[in-house]
């Protein structure tokens, strides 16, 4: 009779929960139960706690959706459900054993109250009322919770050296915690009270890595709509941008992030979301795209990272190029690959004190700088590149400047030829070549103002074209039309009639 009662149980059960909430095996008539069951939390739950390693900080704080499952190992005797109660073990990896043998008790109260099939009963009170029961609202004090712990061994060890620890369901005094959930009375740890935390890992640090973990198998069994191409899929085929929690299917969010990739844009992926700034996480990257475009994407990532850093300069050497921490009050780095020490500023062989010695590629974006600059400013460049240096160069280039505004050079032996004053008919001065002012032709030495006579030239009728009024007046000692014909024989066959006039611009 029992043993159909039994059996109808575990169907039961196995019809009401999961294959990850339920699991049994029947061995010589005799059932073995397991169940995992997950805690209802209350909506924004946290923990709390404190490093001990660091005494004078403040408790720390952390918000939580998920705890990890409580475990229930359940033997059915053979005269259950009609006398005996069924044999159990509680684990759990974040409730101390104080705290879970108040539990066991509750469990057993509850077997006490009904004498009938009490499976079900068990795992809806441990799943919706263990926290309850343990006053515990929406704050976990994993603190407090230890500090139970270790005062109620530390008295039961006091009071009862070289004794095992009482029979399940037998009571000793211990002082228990308030803040833990439990009233001051009497308790002893239950031997059926396991505490199953892996030795040597950090208990607060399980907790967070299970509660992100376990987000994820939620979000994949939920349904979404994506917000760029409005389609609904399972969580499987999404992705989801944290802290802002918007939703995309991974086909969109691939696109997305291969273009960036290509674009060279990979810092700052953020959410697609209008106005949203939150970015994509590299690991959400990695799951994306391929091998090879993740490798671009981290290669470039890298290097943008490396180049918003103050004390890394990369290796001026073409074939190296090895990125190299500096000291910030140093103007040299020595690169641990190719053992090249070099200036910071210039990127050349490090020079010492002697200034920075400036390339003709940069020296007018330099002086631009320099005359533009503050007092700092300057005073800085100037600890760099030496004063005299600034000031020389400064004072050159100004020279060059107005040379090149001012004068034209000869188109045979490039000297540079100022004009002062006269027509546009020039003479080199360093060789004796002819050439037009204006437009810099060779002019022909043996009929220079040809150029300006010929109506194909476009300096035809410009012999004196920018000339000053003054020099034109007509009690100047110069002749022009003397000078302007005494080029042309009579071989030429020009005649210089009375109505003959030479014109010129004003």
């Amino acid at each position: 009779m029992d043993y159909e009662k039994q059996k109808d149980e575990v169907t039961a059960l196995e019809s009401i929960y999961t294959e990850e909430e339920f699991s049994y095996h029947e061995e010589n008539g005799r059932f073995e139960c397991t169940f995992k069951i997950f805690v209802n939390l209350p909506a924004k739950c946290h923990l709390s706690y404190k490093d001990l390693r660091h005494e004078v900080d403040l408790a720390q704080e952390v918000q939580i959706s998920y705890l990890p499952p409580l475990t229930l190992h359940v033997t059915l005797p053979e005269d259950y459900p009609s006398i005996s109660a069924p044999t159990f073990m509680l684990c759990s990896s974040w409730l101390y054993p104080v705290v879970l043998s108040k539990l066991c008790k509750k469990l057993d109260t509850l077997w006490e109250n009904s004498k009938q099939e009490i499976l079900f009963i068990w795992v809806e009170f441990l799943q919706d009322k263990t926290l309850s029961y343990l006053k515990i609202k929406d704050h976990i004090d994993m603190d407090c919770m230890y500090t139970s712990y270790k005062r109620t061994v530390e008295k039961i060890q006091g009071s009862q050296t070289n004794k095992e620890v009482n029979e399940p369901n037998k009571q000793s005094n211990s002082e228990v915690n308030r803040d833990s959930g439990m009233s001051k009375k009497t308790s002893v740890i239950d031997k059926r009270a396991i505490l199953d935390c892996p030795i040597g890992r950090n208990p607060i640090q399980m907790l967070i890595d299970y509660n992100e973990k376990r987000k994820q198998i939620e979000f994949k069994k939920n349904f979404y709509t994506c917000n760029i191409c409005f389609t609904d899929k399972s969580g499987e085929h999404c992705t989801q941008f944290l802290p802002c929690a918007h939703t995309f299917c991974k086909d969109c969010i691939k696109g997305y992030f291969e273009v960036k990739i290509k674009d060279g844009n990979v810092q700052n992926i953020c959410c697609p979301e209008e106005k949203c700034k939150f970015e994509a996480t590299p690991g959400q990257v990695k799951e994306l795209v391929s091998s090879e475009l993740f490798s671009k994407y981290d290669s470039l990532l890298l290097s943008t990272t490396l180049d918003t850093m103050m004390d890394i300069v990369y290796c001026p050497r073409r074939h190296c190029q090895y990125p190299v921490t500096r000291d910030p009050d140093d103007n040299m780095a020595r690169c641990p690959v190719c053992q090249y020490a070099f200036c910071i500023r210039c990127k050349m062989v490090y020079h010492g004190v002697e200034p920075c010695k400036i390339s003709s590629a940069e020296k007018q974006r330099l002086l631009n700088e320099y005359q533009s600059a503050s007092n700092e400013k300057k005073a800085e460049m100037e600890k760099h590149y030496g004063k005299r240096q600034l000031q020389t160069m400064l004072e050159n280039t100004m020279s060059e400047n107005w040379i090149n505004d001012n004068s034209h050079n000869c188109p045979h032996c490039k000297t540079a030829i100022e004009k002062s004053d006269g027509c546009n008919k020039m003479t080199c001065s360093h060789c004796g070549t002819y050439f037009c002012w204006l437009c810099g032709t060779r002019l022909n030495p043996e009929a220079p103002y040809l150029h300006f006579r010929n109506p194909d030239s476009k300096c035809f009728n410009m012999l004196y074209r920018g000339m000053i009024p003054d020099e034109l007046d007509d009690d100047d000692d110069f002749d022009f039309h003397a000078e302007y014909l005494d080029y042309y024989s009579e071989d030429e066959e020009f005649n210089y009639d009375e109505d003959f006039v030479l014109e010129y611009d004003d």
